[in-house]
């Protein structure tokens, strides 16, 4: 108030002794923001109102250390939770027995509200939740809708629902294999059991960060600009190395009507959103042709092109994929004009969500130059018992792809 000018609704003047004595402590109907109605508030409570002040455990905790200290030490108590704690100590101080109506109005009036009180709109919601909105929304809304309110985040815990969206993954993927085990479908937390399943997951992109050095002789780059700076700093001699970056992705899209799975494969060095917009928008993959080679030459430097949709959907290679629940694996096959590929892929949780990393087990391509022609890319991986990691730690062309989740793409989540 001190600050913009403006006069404060409350005085902190005491009142007259007979006023004091017939008139009831200060109310509001409103109450605290964000806490229970408060039908009777003291003259402290509303200015830490004012201040924003409201959770009542802060309430009940400030209250209490008050009451239990003198009043030389009221600054320091105050301070850590309103500052300047300039008006609650004026009101302390010229208020008489302020502490006293302020720990009636805690223990009286800051009541929940009786079922009788909530409007019968906001009743209607909250019983919805569960049967209806936190039903028919994806995981991504579902999430979100949890941190809403108490009601909310109960809904969204009801072991009824991720019974019912257990059972339709098992019913999805183990349909064709043998039957899971009874034992990892009864009783239980079904919402822990429906996040320990590994399975495709449709509402995001699989991403792998690729990249390897290379030599480049001074003034060969590509670019005029970093001959120009390679020439000013050495002088025209040597060269330098540098790290060439790009990315995989890999979209799963879900079953279709004639028990089809595709999925949709790039390889490109554009901006990551520039590709996850090409690959979210998709191709007819019914008619769409794949690019005469699927690992190629990758274009070098910032172009306008790069960020051209058509030249990426051009580059996208679409397949069909089979998912063994048995391993948890993902086989990938797509024919491009130089051969059929196959990518075998391993499903990996992660500590920031379930099915969240896809692992390169097997690549190859069956050349069709040759009858029986078949490549096997070298994955540049050391095998466990020697340690693992990179073969040469100068390239990755196929590193771990970690999954992205899309709310565009939340209802496909199964």
């Amino acid at each position: 108030w001190l600050k913009w000018g403006l006069k404060p609704r409350i005085s902190f003047a005491p009142p007259p002794a007979a006023a004091r004595s017939a008139a009831p402590a200060c109310t509001s109907s409103a109450g605290p923001r964000g806490g229970a109605a408060v039908a009777q508030m003291s003259e402290l409570f509303d200015v830490f109102d004012d201040a924003g002040l409201t959770d009542r455990a802060t309430l009940e905790f400030l209250v209490e250390a008050l009451e239990n200290s003198d009043p030389e030490h009221w600054g320091d108590i105050l301070d850590p939770f309103i500052s300047p704690p300039d008006l609650a100590l004026e009101a302390l101080r010229t208020i008489p027995g302020v502490l006293a109506r302020s720990r009636r109005a805690l223990s009286k009036d800051m009541q929940p509200k009786s079922e009788d009180d909530v409007p019968q709109i906001a009743d209607a919601f909250l019983k919805s939740l569960a049967a209806g909105v936190v039903a028919a929304s994806g995981l991504h809304t579902a999430a979100r809708l949890a941190k809403v309110c108490r009601a909310a985040r109960e809904a969204t815990n009801l072991s009824t629902m991720w019974q019912q969206r257990t059972r339709r993954a098992v019913a999805l993927w183990w349909r064709s294999s043998p039957a899971m085990p009874e034992e990892r479908l009864s009783g239980g937390m079904w919402r822990q059991k429906y996040f320990e399943l590994l399975r495709p997951r449709f509402d995001g992109i699989y991403v792998g960060e690729c990249g390897f050095r290379r030599w480049v002789r001074l003034g060969h780059h590509m670019d005029l600009r970093k001959n120009a700076e390679q020439l000013s700093c050495k002088g025209g001699r040597g060269g330098a190395g540098e790290w060439v970056g790009y990315r995989r992705y890999i979209r799963l899209m879900p079953p279709g009507d004639d028990g089809s799975n595709w999925a949709l494969v790039l390889q490109d060095s554009c901006p990551r959103d520039v590709a996850e917009r090409a690959l979210l928008a998709g191709v007819d993959v019914r008619t769409h042709r794949n690019p005469e080679k699927s690992e190629g030459v990758l274009p070098e430097g910032a172009s306008a092109s790069m960020w051209d949709q058509q030249r990426l959907r051009k580059r996208i290679c679409a397949g069909q994929y089979t998912f063994s629940p048995q391993n948890a694996q993902i086989r990938i096959r797509y024919i491009a004009t130089d051969g059929e590929y196959t990518l075998t892929m391993s499903l990996v949780h992660g500590a920031a969500g379930f099915s969240k990393y896809l692992a390169w087990e097997h690549y190859q391509m069956a050349s069709e130059a040759g009858v029986g022609a078949i490549v096997t890319f070298n994955l540049g991986r050391l095998p466990e018992w020697k340690g693992g990691g990179l073969e040469d730690e100068n390239k990755d062309h196929f590193p771990e792809m970690a999954f992205r989740p899309k709310a565009a793409l939340e209802h496909l989540c199964v």
